[in-house]
């Protein structure tokens, strides 16, 4: 009986180990959704802002080439390192004189990896 019980344990293990090796990755859908929640946890509002999925990568890494030539951003540098891989990302692009937010979602699990505001 205790065979049985250990072969069913690991077989519900294998099982369980073997969807989060192959998870689907997030849709666009719900890495805004995710990123929008994460948002509203840090309690920022969210009126004025236009909320856009950034395909890719483009406007990031737009924003990317203009902070390698600002030194004044006391986040200079920050998120340059290498430390965010495998991910999609969210802008939070307010009116100015607000600063914007980017949320890096990691594509897989769905996990928030970072919330960036501009300083």
């Amino acid at each position: 009986m205790k065979k049985i019980a250990v072969l069913v344990l690991m077989a519900v293990f294998l099982s369980l180990s073997a969807s989060l090796l192959y998870a689907e990755e997030k849709t666009g859908d719900e890495v805004l959704s995710i990123a929008t929640d994460a948002v509203k946890g840090k309690n920022f509002m969210l009126e004025d802002v236009s909320i856009i999925y950034d395909e890719g990568g483009k406007l990031w890494n737009e924003r990317i080439g203009y902070l390698a030539e600002e030194d004044k951003s006391p986040n200079h540098g920050i998120l340059r390192k290498g430390f965010l891989k495998n991910y999609k990302i969210v802008l939070f692009d307010y009116k100015e004189p607000l600063p914007d937010i980017w949320v890096f979602v990691d594509k897989d699990t769905g996990e928030v990896l970072e919330v960036y505001k501009e300083e």
